[in-house]
């Protein structure tokens, strides 16, 4: 099966002040190779650094959890590593021309009926170019956007996004 995991789930992932409901045993099956390794695109890379650093610019004002610049950046470094090993991530580069085109068309589809965000239907794009049948995601947005458009949801990562303000 190929999964893609979007920005929220990564984050999930390397900071453990934020609640991980459901990315232990999804990131298991990837380990147990019932799961290909997850495509990391560019766009993943950079959102990924960007939301870590953002964790440390909120985490200063209650409520948004306590997230250090050392906690960032070892959560950073420890993305990097296994991104380098390959078991867990793979690289994936996608033609920005064919990508660009998807992603217009899903803009066209949904966003003036259910106001969806350009990273949301990047990802989403991203996904559906690389052949995945999952999206696995913390974001409700995101999760109904690619339920439309074919892709499975893990049903409890949908529970925890209804519970989430994203």
């Amino acid at each position: 099966m190929r999964a893609y995991a979007d920005t929220s789930f990564l984050a999930r992932i390397y900071l453990s002040q934020l609640a991980s409901e459901g990315t232990d045993d999804l990131i298991e099956g990837v380990y147990q190779r019932q799961v290909e390794p997850l495509p990391i695109t560019w766009l993943l890379q950079i959102e990924l650094a960007s939301a870590l650093e953002l964790y440390v610019f909120f985490g200063k004002n209650p409520p948004h959890p306590r997230i250090t610049p050392e906690q960032a950046a070892l959560a950073h470094a420890d993305f990097q590593s296994d991104l380098v090993d390959g078991l867990v991530y793979r690289i994936a580069d996608l033609d920005n021309r064919v990508l660009s085109r998807r992603a217009t068309e899903l803009t066209i589809r949904n966003t003036a009926k259910h106001g969806c965000r350009a990273y949301d239907l990047i990802h989403v794009s991203s996904a559906l170019e690389l052949g995945c049948s999952e999206f696995w995601t913390f974001d409700k947005r995101a999760a109904a956007l690619a339920e439309r458009e074919g892709m499975k949801v893990p049903a409890r990562l949908k529970a925890a996004a209804r519970k989430s303000a994203g």
